[in-house]
């Protein structure tokens, strides 16, 4: 069955290695109460900072305070570089050193695209007091034809999912309601700045099944 699976288009296939760079300075805020997370405030995609790396998914620390000395320096997603790795694997075929595991500990998403939604989840634990929740992300070819049984109208043709290229996520908590809900609302205003959207088929007219709870990280396409 596997052997009829189409590959993706090169353009999205992982096949450029980042080039790793310095820490950059983030300005800082003062703790949210009660969050227990420290309050970041990264920076946007339009933000003029001669440090500021092309990829929002880089570098793989962020300064929490004001003094940008290493004791200060955290990690966004512990134990994750933040890179996409050279590789031609396969559509939900991805080999674990170009995955990272999340928040969740049950899902996994590409390297780049699991710290830029790192770095989302720090500004929406900041918002909402919680952090995204999560119900699906990176699933392997025998998950995708397993989906695609189960929900034939919602899932993507096995070997074509963006959940197999580690570059999508399934989000809950209300999220999956859609517009009327204020996260996803919230989600809609700010998660451009990282790097992540609910693509335009997936809204309201858009052409496909309407998902709410769909986003996908663009800017590793």
């Amino acid at each position: 069955m596997a052997d009829s699976v189409p590959v993706k288009a090169q353009v999205n296939q992982i096949s450029s290695t980042v080039t790793a760079v310095s820490a950059v300075s983030f300005p800082a805020r003062a703790d949210a109460a009660g969050v227990g997370v420290m309050a970041l405030s990264v920076v946007p995609a339009d933000t003029t900072v001669a440090d500021t790396p092309d990829l929002l998914a880089a570098p793989k620390t962020i300064i929490v305070s004001g003094t940008a000395s290493r004791s200060n320096e955290r990690s966004v997603l512990p134990g994750c570089s933040g890179v996409a790795t050279t590789t031609t694997a396969s559509n939900g075929q991805l080999p674990d050193s170009s995955l990272c595991t999340l928040w969740d500990s049950d899902h996994r998403l590409r390297a780049d695209a699991a710290v830029a939604l790192a770095k989302l989840n720090i500004a929406y634990k900041q918002e909402f007091g919680t952090d995204i929740c999560l119900t699906d992300s990176y699933r392997t070819l025998a998950e995708q034809y397993s989906v695609k049984a189960r929900k034939p109208t919602l899932a993507a043709t096995p070997g074509t999912s963006e959940h197999g290229w580690g570059l999508a996520a399934d989000l809950g908590c209300g999220v999956e309601t859609g517009t009327s809900n204020a996260k996803f609302q919230w989600l809609a205003d700010n998660a451009g700045a990282y790097g992540w959207e609910n693509p335009d088929w997936a809204k309201v007219g858009g052409g496909g099944p309407y998902e709410p709870w769909h986003w996908e990280y663009t800017a590793g396409e």
